[in-house]
């Protein structure tokens, strides 16, 4: 074989190489596991972010509520991009995300906001306890978990399970329950199985979670069909020489 076919061939077989290699790099993620400190937080910190996120839009423009993904980008920011389930049932939902950044949400969760006007003793080590006590029982009776990316089902979705920390939510006048609180942040929980994705790579993606909590009657089906748009560079002007 004289040298000039031997370089056609190496250069072919280095280019089949690449091709594998960025395969590869842009294949569906996995879940980060849960005792994982990725992007300057642990999953129990972002399940306490996520619950104040999710209690601190109004009604009119919750992702929770919203039906087609037009609300996915309300109170984002930052490293982390959080994505709602709903109050039950199938939604689908087309939405758009910034190139490097990941993506955070629950499978199946339950959450207490503690409300002191309507009831609740003042947070405290006891009632901490007492609420972890009722909600840990609901999720124990969660089944029928699904956690699929781009069509590839993820197996561990059982070792996913995370109680959060203690957030502080503030909920506005039109919340998601109708009711009114004071203006205050009340302390909130929430027991669930949770994901944490590492930025997906540029392009079109799905993912699509579902699951059900026979102790609250509870089941949802959710699909996010996602694009990840690159992040445009600022172009920087020109500044004119002095003469």
């Amino acid at each position: 074989m004289n040298r000039k076919i031997t370089n056609l061939v190496s250069s072919s077989l280095l280019a089949l190489a690449l091709v594998a290699v960025a395969g590869l790099a842009q294949a569906a993620p996995k879940p980060l596991p849960p005792q994982s400190n990725a992007f300057g937080k642990g999953y129990a910190e972002l399940a306490a972010d996520w619950l104040e996120w999710a209690l601190a839009i109004p009604a009119a423009t919750n992702p929770i509520l919203d039906p087609d993904g037009a609300y996915a980008a309300m109170g984002q920011s930052g490293k982390v991009w959080f994505l709602a389930g709903n109050f039950g049932g199938t939604t689908e939902r087309t939405i758009t995300v910034p190139n490097g950044t990941a993506l955070f949400f629950p499978i199946v969760n339950y959450f207490w906001v503690n409300t002191p006007e309507y009831g609740d003793d003042d947070w405290s080590d006891e009632q901490a306890a007492y609420v972890r006590g009722l909600i840990e029982p609901i999720i124990d009776s969660a089944q029928d978990l699904v956690l699929e990316i781009d069509g590839r089902v993820i197996s561990n979705v059982y070792d996913l399970r995370v109680y959060s920390e203690v957030g502080l939510c503030t909920l506005p006048d039109d919340n998601l329950f109708g009711i009114p609180f004071e203006p205050v942040p009340h302390e909130c929980v929430a027991d669930g199985y949770w994901a944490l994705l590492p930025p997906l790579s540029v392009g079109e993606h799905t993912i699509r979670f579902a699951g059900s909590v026979p102790a609250t009657n509870f089941s949802l089906d959710v699909t996010y069909h996602v694009t990840v748009k690159p992040r445009h560079k600022v172009a920087k002007k020109s500044v004119p020489l002095s003469r």
